[in-house]
């Protein structure tokens, strides 16, 4: 046994020498590891020979796709976190106004109110005459007079054609703003009913042209513009240069033969009277013969009424002033004829440049002694047509030069025809 086992080692020590061997021999390529094993109860020896690791290999190639795996089983639904509490923040600032909605259909009718308390007894009648024990003449008589007034009472209230027309059915008409029947369709007008600065004629009277620049509201009509000298609100031309600034005031087609008026103005520097006309040897009305206002009517042109200003009221520049002033300027022409106010608001002599806002133009007032500016009659004047006429009334604001050199400012002007 012991020879047996003896051969064994002898031939394992062989093997083993020889791959020692071996192995030397090839160092340099690869080392080798030998580890052997003896089984002595088989007679048999097992050997096993590990290497050392190689190199690693390329990838291979991919391979195919492997089947879709089955669907995982749905997790449990998680549980909901509790709800935040924040701090409440600040109201925010209201909105714009939205568009305003449309008006919403009218509600129900309500339901009549009780019956108000009796009110105070009225004034005790005039006497008249009873209609039980009337004889058929006395009844006839009475109807008339009935169907006549209520005639008269119709026409005023739903066919008056003029302010005169007003007055004639009702005397105690207050003035002020009435609906006529013009032949240019139905006009609100303002009509006078009590006045006593148009001569005998109290009422009325329709009012064709009205300024009045002491009223901060009121605003110049179009042709002259807005002004401010001094807090003084005036209408001055709506051209520097020489020449007139028209306005034109409608009658409304309606007849008249009477006009009546007044105006009020501020000077500027040195107006010329009636120089314009000696000048230029105008022998119409359409062109600008006076510094000041025309007031005419129709065309060609039919005068109505003039109002001039003058350089100064006392010194004597004879062509420039007033024909009825102190040292008297050129007479008014023949077209003009006596109906005009002539009036300088400039109480010595001529400065280019000022304006005169103390002493007003055409209110017959402040007229120095031996002149007879003031004594014509003003501030209102009263005329009468040769003819009853249909024509609109036209003012206009002349010069004959720029101005620079002379203007005026209108205060006031008030035209009423009949």
């Amino acid at each position: 046994m012991k020879s047996l086992l003896a051969l064994h080692v002898a031939v394992a020590f062989i093997i083993t020498s020889s791959f020692v061997i071996t192995a030397k021999a090839h160092q340099e390529e690869e080392e080798v590891d030998i580890t052997g094993c003896l089984a002595p109860t088989s007679g048999r020896a097992t050997f096993t020979v590990v290497g050392q690791q190689g190199v690693k290999g390329d990838p291979g190639l991919e391979g195919p796709q492997g089947m879709k795996g089955a669907r995982g089983v749905i997790g449990e639904k998680g549980v909901k976190g509790e709800e935040g509490v924040g701090l409440q923040g600040h109201t925010g600032l209201p909105g714009p106004i939205g568009p305003r909605g449309y008006p919403g259909p009218d509600g129900d009718r309500g339901p009549q109110g009780p019956p108000g308390p009796p009110g105070p007894r009225g004034r005790q009648g005039s006497p008249r005459v009873s209609v039980v024990n009337l004889t058929e003449v006395q009844y006839k008589q009475l109807r008339e007079e009935l169907l006549k007034e209520f005639k008269q009472l119709s026409k005023c209230d739903l066919m008056a054609v003029s302010c005169q027309e007003l007055y004639q059915c009702n005397s105690t008409l207050p003035s002020g703003y009435y609906k006529i029947r013009t032949p240019q369709g139905v006009k609100r007008v303002y009509c006078e009913m009590n006045t006593t600065n148009c001569g005998n004629i109290t009422g009325g009277w329709m009012r064709v042209a009205y300024i009045d620049m002491t009223k901060e509201n009121n605003t110049c009509p179009h042709g002259l513009i807005f002004s401010t000298y001094s807090s003084k609100r005036l209408c001055t031309r709506s051209s520097s240069r020489a020449g007139c600034s028209s306005v034109t005031f409608p009658t409304h087609h309606l007849p008249y033969n009477k006009v009546c008026g007044r105006a009020r103005g501020y000077q500027f520097s040195t107006p010329d009277g009636f120089y314009n006309y000696h000048l230029a040897h105008q022998t119409t009305l359409d062109g600008y013969y006076v510094d000041g206002l025309t007031v005419t009517y129709g065309r060609p042109r039919r005068h109505i009424w003039t109002f001039a200003a003058g350089v100064s009221k006392p010194y004597s520049y004879a062509n420039w002033n007033c024909p009825c002033a102190l040292n008297p300027g050129l007479a008014a022409p023949h077209i003009v004829g006596e109906n005009y106010f002539c009036e300088s608001g400039n109480p010595g002599r001529f400065t280019f440049g000022l304006w005169y806002l103390d002493d007003p133009l055409w209110d017959s007032q402040g007229c120095m002694s031996g002149s007879t500016c003031c004594d014509r009659g003003g501030p209102w004047f009263t005329t009468t047509l040769s003819e009853e006429v249909r024509d609109d009334i036209e003012v206009r604001m002349c010069f004959l030069e720029s101005g620079s050199d002379e203007d005026i400012g209108l205060e006031q002007l008030e035209i009423l025809a009949i």
